[in-house]
């Protein structure tokens, strides 16, 4: 942790100047340093030298994508732990997926609220100094989904899930907090295969009897009536 009188500071990455420059500018205003990189591997070469307190990291960028960068990032001893927002106008799950997959700690969709991202900003640094070992854990009760490898844990041991109830949770991850509709959920796990939306609400609570405390009455995946479902972690 840096000290006290010490600003944080943030890095970063995107290609389009005038964007990059909008949110250099909020982070200026919320007190934070600023560096900025073009591409991926300036981005590469100023998280290793100055080892930023978080990255704001665009997805379309030249020379190096922003998932490869992520990727790269995790795998650096240096930089495995600082934390990542994606920032993208990328908008499908499958992306977003994605985007967890490679390491990222948040994930934002533009358009987007400077107030937001700045809010997201301080939440994932609070988050990674308050319980670094757990940043890239959710954790309910006695459930932990581990989001480098999805696996689910319960009071430690891990619980085995069927590929279709892995998809299913992923899905729901990328989307935590937010309604996750039949038809995504269709469209995220089954891609062009025909299913009707009752078979998903068969292997929703199947899920829910391997990771819920109570799957009468579930605390992690809720249901939306008549829309779909929502992670709460």
């Amino acid at each position: 942790m840096k000290d006290t009188y010490q600003k944080q500071t943030i890095l970063v990455v995107d290609d389009e100047k005038e964007l990059a420059a909008l949110v250099s500018l909020h982070m200026k205003m919320a007190g934070f340093e600023v560096l900025t990189a073009a591409n991926g591997e300036k981005a590469l070469e100023l998280s290793r030298e100055e080892k930023p307190d978080l990255i704001i990291l665009d997805l379309m960028l030249p020379k190096i994508d922003g998932w490869q960068v992520c990727e790269q990032l995790r795998q650096d001893a240096v930089t495995k732990d600082i934390p990542v927002i994606m920032l993208t106008a990328r908008t499908q799950i499958e992306d977003k997926l994605k985007g967890f997959e490679a390491g990222a700690d948040d994930y934002v969709t533009k358009p987007f609220s400077p107030r937001e991202l700045v809010a997201r900003v301080k939440r994932v640094l609070a988050r990674a100094e308050a319980e670094p070992a757990l940043a890239k854990r959710f954790i309910k009760g006695k459930t932990e989904i581990n989001l480098d490898d999805f696996k689910v844990r319960i009071s430690g041991k891990e619980v085995g899930l069927t590929k279709k109830e892995s998809a299913i949770l992923k899905a729901l991850v990328a989307r935590k907090g937010e309604l996750l509709t039949h038809e995504q959920i269709l469209d995220s796990v089954w891609g062009e295969d025909i299913v009707e939306h009752g078979n998903i609400d068969v292997h929703i609570r199947h899920l829910r009897e391997k990771i819920e405390a109570d799957p009468d009455n579930p605390e992690i995946i809720k249901t939306i009536k008549g829309e779909g479902y929502k992670l709460e972690l």
